[in-house]
Protein backbone atom coordinates (compact mmCIF):
# COMPACT_ATOMS: atom_id res chain seq x y z
CA UNK A 1 0.00 0.00 0.00
CA UNK A 2 1.49 3.34 -1.00
CA UNK A 3 1.66 6.13 1.52
CA UNK A 4 -0.98 8.83 1.25
CA UNK A 5 0.14 12.44 0.93
CA UNK A 6 -1.87 15.02 2.81
CA UNK A 7 -1.65 17.91 0.38
CA UNK A 8 -0.12 18.93 -2.94
CA UNK A 9 -0.05 16.56 -5.92
CA UNK A 10 -1.73 13.17 -5.92
CA UNK A 11 -0.03 10.20 -4.29
CA UNK A 12 0.64 8.79 -7.76
CA UNK A 13 2.52 11.92 -8.79
CA UNK A 14 4.49 11.86 -5.53
CA UNK A 15 5.63 8.29 -6.15
CA UNK A 16 6.96 9.02 -9.63
CA UNK A 17 10.40 10.36 -8.81
CA UNK A 18 12.24 9.71 -12.07
CA UNK A 19 11.54 10.26 -15.75
CA UNK A 20 8.64 8.50 -17.42
CA UNK A 21 11.19 7.14 -19.89
CA UNK A 22 13.25 5.57 -17.10
CA UNK A 23 12.26 2.17 -15.80
CA UNK A 24 11.35 2.31 -12.12
CA UNK A 25 13.55 0.09 -9.93
CA UNK A 26 12.30 -3.36 -9.00
CA UNK A 27 11.35 -3.57 -5.35
CA UNK A 28 11.47 -6.55 -3.03
CA UNK A 29 9.56 -7.23 0.16
CA UNK A 30 11.12 -5.54 3.17
CA UNK A 31 10.50 -4.88 6.83
CA UNK A 32 11.12 -1.52 8.44
CA UNK A 33 14.28 -1.36 10.54
CA UNK A 34 13.73 -0.79 14.27
CA UNK A 35 14.08 2.87 15.20
CA UNK A 36 13.88 5.11 18.22
CA UNK A 37 11.81 8.25 18.54
CA UNK A 38 13.50 11.47 17.36
CA UNK A 39 12.77 14.84 15.77
CA UNK A 40 14.88 16.22 12.91
CA UNK A 41 14.74 19.80 11.66
CA UNK A 42 15.02 19.83 7.87
CA UNK A 43 16.86 23.16 7.58
CA UNK A 44 19.11 24.25 10.43
CA UNK A 45 21.16 26.86 8.59
CA UNK A 46 19.23 29.28 6.37
CA UNK A 47 16.13 31.45 6.70
CA UNK A 48 14.24 33.62 4.21
CA UNK A 49 11.22 35.85 3.83
CA UNK A 50 9.39 32.73 2.66
CA UNK A 51 10.23 29.05 2.52
CA UNK A 52 8.71 26.29 0.39
CA UNK A 53 8.45 22.76 1.73
CA UNK A 54 8.79 20.09 -0.98
CA UNK A 55 9.17 16.34 -0.85
CA UNK A 56 9.43 13.06 -2.75
CA UNK A 57 8.52 9.51 -1.82
CA UNK A 58 10.48 6.55 -3.21
CA UNK A 59 8.52 4.37 -5.68
CA UNK A 60 7.73 1.88 -2.87
CA UNK A 61 7.27 4.70 -0.31
CA UNK A 62 10.06 3.28 1.84
CA UNK A 63 12.05 6.54 1.75
CA UNK A 64 11.32 10.24 1.99
CA UNK A 65 13.36 13.14 0.59
CA UNK A 66 12.50 16.64 1.85
CA UNK A 67 13.72 20.09 0.83
CA UNK A 68 13.15 23.26 2.86
CA UNK A 69 13.67 25.95 0.22
CA UNK A 70 13.90 29.54 1.55
CA UNK A 71 14.00 32.67 -0.62
CA UNK A 72 14.98 36.24 0.20
CA UNK A 73 13.44 39.59 -0.77
CA UNK A 74 12.67 39.74 -4.51
CA UNK A 75 13.05 35.93 -4.53
CA UNK A 76 16.84 36.18 -4.33
CA UNK A 77 18.51 32.78 -3.97
CA UNK A 78 19.20 31.22 -0.57
CA UNK A 79 20.57 27.65 -0.15
CA UNK A 80 18.18 24.97 1.07
CA UNK A 81 18.08 22.35 3.78
CA UNK A 82 17.85 18.68 2.78
CA UNK A 83 16.75 15.56 4.67
CA UNK A 84 16.59 11.95 3.47
CA UNK A 85 15.05 9.21 5.63
CA UNK A 86 14.48 5.55 4.84
CA UNK A 87 12.62 2.82 6.68
CA UNK A 88 14.89 0.17 5.13
CA UNK A 89 17.75 1.14 7.43
CA UNK A 90 16.09 3.61 9.80
CA UNK A 91 18.81 6.14 8.99
CA UNK A 92 18.49 9.87 8.38
CA UNK A 93 20.84 11.88 6.16
CA UNK A 94 20.89 15.68 6.42
CA UNK A 95 22.76 18.44 4.61
CA UNK A 96 22.44 22.20 4.85
CA UNK A 97 23.39 24.81 2.21
CA UNK A 98 22.08 22.87 -0.78
CA UNK A 99 21.07 24.39 -4.12
CA UNK A 100 19.54 21.23 -5.57
CA UNK A 101 19.21 17.48 -5.05
CA UNK A 102 17.94 14.39 -6.87
CA UNK A 103 17.77 10.69 -5.93
CA UNK A 104 19.33 8.16 -8.28
CA UNK A 105 16.79 6.04 -10.20
CA UNK A 106 17.28 3.18 -7.70
CA UNK A 107 17.13 5.56 -4.70
CA UNK A 108 20.45 4.27 -3.36
CA UNK A 109 22.36 7.53 -3.88
CA UNK A 110 21.68 11.25 -3.76
CA UNK A 111 23.15 13.81 -6.13
CA UNK A 112 23.50 17.07 -4.24
CA UNK A 113 24.38 20.53 -5.53
CA UNK A 114 26.13 21.83 -2.39
CA UNK A 115 26.09 25.61 -2.18
CA UNK A 116 28.49 28.30 -1.02
CA UNK A 117 27.43 31.93 -0.44
CA UNK A 118 29.73 34.87 0.39
CA UNK A 119 28.57 38.44 1.02
CA UNK A 120 30.54 41.57 0.24
CA UNK A 121 29.81 43.18 3.62
CA UNK A 122 29.95 46.93 4.17
CA UNK A 123 32.59 47.40 1.48
CA UNK A 124 30.48 45.46 -1.04
CA UNK A 125 33.53 43.65 -2.36
CA UNK A 126 34.60 40.02 -2.10
CA UNK A 127 38.33 39.44 -1.74
CA UNK A 128 39.76 36.39 -3.54
CA UNK A 129 40.97 34.93 -0.25
CA UNK A 130 37.37 34.88 1.04
CA UNK A 131 36.84 31.63 -0.87
CA UNK A 132 39.50 29.75 1.11
CA UNK A 133 37.33 28.96 4.14
CA UNK A 134 34.38 27.60 2.08
CA UNK A 135 36.79 25.46 0.09
CA UNK A 136 38.21 24.03 3.31
CA UNK A 137 34.70 23.20 4.57
CA UNK A 138 33.94 21.36 1.33
CA UNK A 139 37.17 19.36 1.60
CA UNK A 140 36.15 18.38 5.13
CA UNK A 141 32.92 16.96 3.67
CA UNK A 142 34.14 15.34 0.46
CA UNK A 143 37.87 14.78 0.89
CA UNK A 144 41.02 16.45 -0.40
CA UNK A 145 39.95 16.89 -4.03
CA UNK A 146 42.27 19.06 -6.15
CA UNK A 147 39.30 21.04 -7.50
CA UNK A 148 38.10 22.06 -4.05
CA UNK A 149 40.27 25.13 -3.70
CA UNK A 150 39.51 28.83 -3.43
CA UNK A 151 40.58 29.63 -7.00
CA UNK A 152 38.23 27.02 -8.50
CA UNK A 153 35.22 28.15 -6.48
CA UNK A 154 35.84 31.77 -7.38
CA UNK A 155 36.18 30.92 -11.08
CA UNK A 156 32.80 29.15 -11.01
CA UNK A 157 31.01 31.74 -8.85
CA UNK A 158 27.87 33.68 -9.78
CA UNK A 159 25.76 36.49 -8.29
CA UNK A 160 22.85 35.43 -6.08
CA UNK A 161 21.40 38.81 -5.12
CA UNK A 162 20.06 41.74 -7.07
CA UNK A 163 20.27 44.08 -4.09
CA UNK A 164 23.83 43.63 -2.78
CA UNK A 165 27.17 42.09 -3.66
CA UNK A 166 26.61 38.43 -2.81
CA UNK A 167 28.32 35.62 -4.71
CA UNK A 168 27.50 31.94 -4.76
CA UNK A 169 29.12 28.78 -6.02
CA UNK A 170 28.22 25.10 -6.21
CA UNK A 171 29.82 21.68 -6.28
CA UNK A 172 28.14 18.39 -7.09
CA UNK A 173 28.45 15.66 -4.45
CA UNK A 174 27.06 12.13 -4.30
CA UNK A 175 25.97 10.61 -0.99
CA UNK A 176 25.59 6.83 -0.63
CA UNK A 177 22.44 6.52 1.48
CA UNK A 178 21.63 2.84 0.88
CA UNK A 179 23.77 0.90 3.33
CA UNK A 180 22.65 2.47 6.57
CA UNK A 181 26.10 3.48 7.79
CA UNK A 182 26.04 5.98 10.68
CA UNK A 183 27.53 8.55 8.31
CA UNK A 184 26.74 8.29 4.60
CA UNK A 185 29.88 8.28 2.40
CA UNK A 186 30.09 11.47 0.33
CA UNK A 187 32.16 11.86 -2.84
CA UNK A 188 33.02 14.90 -4.93
CA UNK A 189 31.83 14.66 -8.55
CA UNK A 190 32.18 18.06 -10.18
CA UNK A 191 32.34 21.80 -9.81
CA UNK A 192 28.98 23.50 -10.41
CA UNK A 193 25.63 22.02 -9.45
CA UNK A 194 23.02 24.78 -9.37
CA UNK A 195 20.75 22.03 -10.72
CA UNK A 196 21.43 18.28 -10.81
CA UNK A 197 19.69 15.29 -12.39
CA UNK A 198 20.62 11.70 -13.22
CA UNK A 199 20.86 9.57 -16.32
CA UNK A 200 18.30 6.78 -16.45
CA UNK A 201 20.92 4.13 -15.65
CA UNK A 202 22.21 6.02 -12.62
CA UNK A 203 25.75 6.12 -14.03
CA UNK A 204 25.97 9.81 -14.93
CA UNK A 205 24.82 13.14 -13.53
CA UNK A 206 23.78 16.15 -15.56
CA UNK A 207 25.34 19.11 -13.77
CA UNK A 208 23.79 22.54 -14.21
CA UNK A 209 26.07 25.55 -14.39
CA UNK A 210 25.42 29.03 -13.06
CA UNK A 211 21.82 30.30 -12.99
CA UNK A 212 20.51 32.59 -15.71
CA UNK A 213 19.18 35.02 -13.03
CA UNK A 214 19.72 35.67 -9.33
CA UNK A 215 16.23 34.38 -8.48
CA UNK A 216 15.89 31.23 -6.39
CA UNK A 217 13.92 29.33 -9.06
CA UNK A 218 16.07 30.29 -12.06
CA UNK A 219 17.25 27.50 -14.40
CA UNK A 220 20.88 26.84 -15.18
CA UNK A 221 22.42 28.63 -18.14
CA UNK A 222 24.14 25.41 -19.23
CA UNK A 223 24.36 21.72 -18.41
CA UNK A 224 27.05 19.09 -18.87
CA UNK A 225 27.22 15.34 -18.35
CA UNK A 226 29.70 13.86 -15.85
CA UNK A 227 30.24 10.36 -14.50
CA UNK A 228 29.02 9.74 -10.97
CA UNK A 229 31.84 7.24 -10.41
CA UNK A 230 34.73 8.65 -12.45
CA UNK A 231 34.35 6.02 -15.17
CA UNK A 232 33.50 6.46 -18.85
CA UNK A 233 30.26 8.25 -19.66
CA UNK A 234 27.25 6.10 -20.48
CA UNK A 235 24.80 6.63 -23.33
CA UNK A 236 21.64 6.33 -21.25
CA UNK A 237 19.09 9.11 -21.74
CA UNK A 238 18.70 11.74 -19.03
CA UNK A 239 15.99 11.46 -16.46
CA UNK A 240 13.47 14.25 -16.36
CA UNK A 241 13.70 16.83 -13.62
CA UNK A 242 12.52 15.52 -10.28
CA UNK A 243 8.78 15.86 -9.70
CA UNK A 244 8.52 17.35 -6.26
CA UNK A 245 5.29 17.49 -4.31
CA UNK A 246 4.78 21.10 -3.28
CA UNK A 247 3.66 21.59 0.28
CA UNK A 248 2.86 24.80 2.13
CA UNK A 249 4.82 28.02 1.83
CA UNK A 250 6.02 29.26 5.21
CA UNK A 251 5.75 33.04 5.39
CA UNK A 252 6.72 35.48 8.11
CA UNK A 253 3.45 37.42 7.69
CA UNK A 254 0.86 34.78 6.78
CA UNK A 255 -0.29 32.17 9.31
CA UNK A 256 -0.38 28.61 8.08
CA UNK A 257 -3.83 27.15 7.44
CA UNK A 258 -4.02 24.03 9.58
CA UNK A 259 -7.61 22.92 8.92
CA UNK A 260 -7.09 21.14 5.59
CA UNK A 261 -5.12 18.11 6.77
CA UNK A 262 -6.53 14.71 5.84
CA UNK A 263 -5.68 11.52 7.76
CA UNK A 264 -2.96 9.36 6.18
CA UNK A 265 -3.53 5.61 6.28
CA UNK A 266 -0.42 3.44 6.07
CA UNK A 267 0.53 -0.06 7.23
CA UNK A 268 -1.56 -0.58 10.35
CA UNK A 269 -1.48 3.11 11.27
CA UNK A 270 -3.43 6.29 10.69
CA UNK A 271 -1.56 9.58 11.04
CA UNK A 272 -3.60 12.71 11.64
CA UNK A 273 -3.68 16.13 13.30
CA UNK A 274 -5.51 16.79 16.55
CA UNK A 275 -5.54 20.16 18.26
CA UNK A 276 -2.25 21.20 16.70
CA UNK A 277 -0.53 17.88 17.42
CA UNK A 278 0.56 15.00 15.19
CA UNK A 279 -0.93 11.75 16.47
CA UNK A 280 -0.75 8.12 15.35
CA UNK A 281 -3.71 5.78 15.72
CA UNK A 282 -3.05 2.05 15.58
CA UNK A 283 -4.24 -1.28 16.93
CA UNK A 284 -1.97 -3.33 19.18
CA UNK A 285 -1.42 -7.07 18.80
CA UNK A 286 -3.84 -7.53 21.68
CA UNK A 287 -6.55 -5.79 19.64
CA UNK A 288 -6.60 -2.51 21.55
CA UNK A 289 -6.94 0.78 19.69
CA UNK A 290 -4.30 3.28 20.82
CA UNK A 291 -3.49 6.91 20.10
CA UNK A 292 0.08 8.17 20.43
CA UNK A 293 1.04 11.82 20.56
CA UNK A 294 4.09 12.34 18.32
CA UNK A 295 4.67 16.07 18.61
CA UNK A 296 3.39 19.51 17.64
CA UNK A 297 2.51 20.36 14.08
CA UNK A 298 0.60 19.48 10.94
CA UNK A 299 1.51 16.22 9.13
CA UNK A 300 2.21 16.46 5.40
CA UNK A 301 3.54 13.09 4.27
CA UNK A 302 4.74 9.75 5.61
CA UNK A 303 6.70 6.71 4.57
CA UNK A 304 5.02 3.38 4.00
CA UNK A 305 5.14 2.11 7.56
CA UNK A 306 4.52 5.47 9.21
CA UNK A 307 7.97 5.49 10.81
CA UNK A 308 8.99 8.84 9.26
CA UNK A 309 6.47 11.67 9.25
CA UNK A 310 7.07 15.04 7.59
CA UNK A 311 5.29 17.86 9.41
CA UNK A 312 5.21 21.63 9.73
CA UNK A 313 5.67 22.47 13.39
CA UNK A 314 5.98 25.69 15.43
CA UNK A 315 9.49 27.12 15.64
CA UNK A 316 10.22 27.44 19.37
CA UNK A 317 12.92 30.09 18.93
CA UNK A 318 11.42 32.12 16.06
CA UNK A 319 12.67 35.70 15.80
CA UNK A 320 10.44 38.59 14.68
CA UNK A 321 11.75 38.44 11.08
CA UNK A 322 11.42 34.64 10.76
CA UNK A 323 8.52 32.36 9.97
CA UNK A 324 6.92 30.99 13.14
CA UNK A 325 6.90 27.52 11.55
CA UNK A 326 9.54 25.04 10.42
CA UNK A 327 9.68 21.73 8.57
CA UNK A 328 10.52 18.71 10.73
CA UNK A 329 10.59 14.95 10.30
CA UNK A 330 9.45 12.80 13.18
CA UNK A 331 10.96 9.34 13.51
CA UNK A 332 8.39 7.04 15.11
CA UNK A 333 9.03 3.53 16.52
Amino acid sequence: MAAVVACGASSHDARVATADACALPATAAWDAAPVGAATFEVNRATRGMTSRVRWLLAPDSSALLVIDDPAAVENDAIPNGLLFATERTGRVFRMDSVWSAAPSPDWRRLAVGRGVVIGGGERQTIAPESWAAPAARLRAIAGAEPALVAESLRAHSFPVSGMAVVEGAAVTLVADVAEGAPTAPIEFVSLDGWRVRWSCDGADIFVGGRPVRVQDDAPSASERRVSSTGSALSSAPPADSVRWTDGPTLDISAPLARDSVRPMAVRGRVIEARDGRVVVRERTKAGRDTVRDIGPGMPLATTRGGHFILAVAPRPTARPHESPDRAVVYRVP
